[in-house]
């Protein structure tokens, strides 16, 4: 099997899982996205950064592009991932807010680290690594202004209920 196809292959197993997880943690909602339209139009905004990204290459890179492809796709897996964390942050003593904002911000350093090391491994333009970043803002931009509606009362309305297991079963 030629390189590029297992360079592609490799990007949309990885972009795939990816995309499961963050639908998998968006679909959590931790109090935040409680309608299907909004989580779905978070899953969109999470993935748009990704889908510029891969046309980008797609479009402008003569050479590396599946490599850097696949790199760009794992990123975005550990990223992804990272989410996870939230569950270590429910063991500190913190609103359920700042246990949610800090599996996030985890979750972007990583994202950023590992798309940083794909620009860098590829020998591309540091200009790579900052259209990513514009996209990585623009998307925070929508996230917290149009997906979530994010205002001042939204850390007291009661979200830490859904950080307690059993009291999430019985909401469920």
């Amino acid at each position: 099997m030629p390189a590029n196809t297992r360079n592609a292959i490799t990007a949309i197993i990885n972009f795939a899982a990816s995309v499961m997880i963050t639908a998998w943690f968006i679909e959590q909602k931790f109090g935040y996205v409680v309608t299907p339209e909004a989580i779905l139009l978070s899953n969109v905004v999470a993935c748009s950064k990704w889908v510029i990204m891969v046309i980008a290459a797609i479009i402008l890179l003569e050479t590396n592009k599946w490599v850097f492809i696949k790199r760009m796709s794992f990123a975005s897996l550990t990223g992804s991932c990272a989410m996870f964390s939230v569950y270590a942050f429910r063991y500190i003593p913190v609103s359920s807010w700042q246990q949610f904002t800090y599996a996030m911000a985890f979750a972007l350093l990583v994202m950023t680290i590992f798309f940083f090391k794909a620009v860098i491994n590829t020998q591309l333009s540091l200009k790579w690594f900052a259209a990513w970043l514009v996209c990585l803002v623009i998307s925070i931009v929508l996230q917290v202004k149009v997906v979530f509606s994010l205002h001042p009362g939204i850390v007291t309305n009661e979200v830490s209920h859904f950080f307690d297991s059993r009291k999430k079963s019985e909401i469920s």
